[in-house]
């Protein structure tokens, strides 16, 4: 998520900028290693699996374009029961393996959490962070509001946005229950992507949303619209961003499809523009101050991304 400004954008500096969603904290490292970045995009949970049967409905899908036989690959990863997959944190843990890799091990230099799913280990939960001037956006009662978000890496799946109210201790005492009891609802079936702030780049389309299996009961959930390349990796190995083998499921508007950034690390793969939506401000709510939690769980692989923002609630 990067608007409303999340925790790691500190004065709200970076925002919707063009292919920057994952720029905002990449200012903080952890145990003294500049490959454990705290920016955006590596703050999830790494290796959790949805819990139950598989509820997704078959039109929500998007990793099913996929070679024979790979089906169990992800057919327990956490889109395919939205919300039932276990987190160690509503905001993220840095890294996304708390534990170690596997669970218990020493830590590591670097990304020492690679072969086990990528990330680091024994980074800290969002919510015990201190993060530096840390943005608070006002929201009234009742009113309809824009939050959007970015992909580094396309890895299916879907998303919602939820609230919890601040308790008294801090944001410290916030957890995935409390965010779960307050799921928002979409404003509307129109979704768009754009480029910055300018306007004038706004493509509107059609939203895939859910409300069918999803947990908690009746919590709307929205497919990630955005068609990866098909195949089991997606367009993770392409040299280009074209998708010449065809893609998991129809572009909902021309262009808009692909793996972003994979194996090659080139530019001409990153994501430009922002997905955006509008949301429902419940009316009933108390005056204060809350946060709100994104959630991306994911399809292609067993991760869910969270990510926070401070809000008030005001009349």
């Amino acid at each position: 998520m990067v608007w409303p400004p999340s925790w790691q954008d500190a004065g709200g500096r970076i925002g919707v900028s063009p292919g920057q969603s994952c720029s905002a904290g990449s200012e903080y490292y952890f145990d003294e290693d500049l490959e454990k970045t705290g920016a955006t995009c590596l703050w999830y949970t790494n290796y959790t699996m949805k819990e139950g049967k598989s509820t997704i409905e078959p039109s929500m899908r998007t990793f099913a374009n996929i070679e024979a036989g790979y089906e169990s690959y992800v057919e327990n990863n956490p889109w395919m029961a939205p919300g039932s997959a276990k987190l160690f944190s509503g905001c993220g843990v840095a890294g996304g393996n708390p534990v170690g890799c596997p669970e218990g091990s020493p830590s590591r230099p670097g990304q020492d959490c690679s072969p086990y799913g990528g990330g680091y280990s024994y980074g800290p939960r969002a919510e015990d962070f201190e993060f530096m001037d840390v943005v608070t956006t006002e929201w009234k009662k009742g009113e309809v509001v824009k939050a959007g978000w970015g992909m580094v890496a396309n890895h299916g799946g879907g998303y919602s946005y939820r609230l919890c109210k601040v308790p008294e201790g801090g944001v410290q005492g916030l957890t995935e229950e409390c965010f779960q009891q307050m799921p928002l609802k979409f404003a509307s079936d129109k979704q768009w992507i754009q480029v910055g702030d300018d306007e004038t780049t706004r493509r509107e389309f059609l939203a895939n949303r859910t409300i069918v299996g999803t947990i908690p009961s009746g919590s709307e959930w929205t497919k990630n619209p955005v068609p990866n390349c098909s195949g089991m990796r997606g367009g993770f190995f392409d040299d280009g961003p074209t998708c010449p083998a065809g893609y998991q499921f129809p572009p909902p508007i021309e262009g808009l499809f692909g793996q972003g950034a994979n194996i090659h690390y080139d530019p001409k793969f990153t994501f430009q523009w922002t997905l955006m939506d509008e949301l429902q401000v419940p009316e009933n709510l108390e005056t204060g101050d809350y946060v709100l939690s994104f959630r991306w769980d994911c399809e292609q692989t067993p991760q869910v991304w969270n990510t926070c923002s401070s809000i008030k609630i005001v009349e």
